[in-house]
């Protein structure tokens, strides 16, 4: 974490996670209203993440879109497009849906308190004023919640097999990653650093890249 800002921050929305959490399992009781819930959370991180265009737009008459609003380059751009499909998807039982469930809750977790704690815009510009950086730690939260959401309303549940979700899921990023950094070169544009695969997330601390990430998941 870079300062006592980004500090509060990460300690403020935990708590106030973990008490939302609480409240909502004892209140809600109906898997409708539960799945209603999860919805709204993954609607609002997309929306979220999107929503620096509209800002720059009425704020200087130009809309700035940037790559990770075009393709899917680091592992919670992935993770919340899958919450966002787990959430709406209506085959509830079938086996795609375990398989995304799992993949979702262990990464998408992990990457997402990653993504707080080390964020790495913040740590560029230490300044929450900035929409772009503080939108960044909101939609990160929320889509914590969402994928908590799943484990507290008992739609998720911790068991031996769900390693096969995670593995899976991180074959989907390393693919997705290679995608991005081959579409970009193909068109003779700088690649960026998609699923970490040319560079360290965090240069500061080498032993969180790609594979420790997975790994540490499996």
């Amino acid at each position: 974490m870079s300062d006592l800002t980004h500090i509060l921050y990460t300690v403020i929305s935990l708590t106030v996670s973990f008490i939302f959490l609480m409240i909502i399992k004892k209140k809600v009781k109906e898997d409708k209203t539960k799945w209603l819930i999860i919805k709204i959370f993954a609607v609002t991180t997309v929306a979220l993440h999107y929503s620096s265009i509209y800002v720059s737009f009425f704020e200087t008459g130009n809309a700035i879109v940037e790559n990770t609003m075009l393709l899917p380059i680091y592992p919670c751009n992935v993770m919340m497009w899958l919450l966002l499909i787990v959430a709406f998807m209506k085959n509830k039982s079938s086996k795609l849906f375990k398989v995304l469930l799992d993949a979702l809750f262990y990464i998408g977790l992990g990457g997402g308190l990653i993504g707080i704690v080390f964020n790495e815009n913040y740590m560029n510009n230490p300044n929450l004023l900035d929409y772009d950086i503080l939108k960044g730690l909101l939609s990160h939260s929320t889509m914590i919640l969402g994928i908590l959401c799943l484990f507290v309303f008992d739609f998720m549940r911790i068991r031996v097999n769900n390693v096969i979700g995670v593995i899976i899921g991180f074959i989907i990023l390393l693919i997705d990653g290679i995608f991005v950094i081959s579409i970009f070169n193909a068109f003779n544009l700088d690649a960026p650093n998609a699923m970490y695969l040319l560079e360290l997330p965090f240069p500061k601390y080498p032993f969180i890249n790609t594979f420790t990430i997975g790994i540490t998941s499996i």
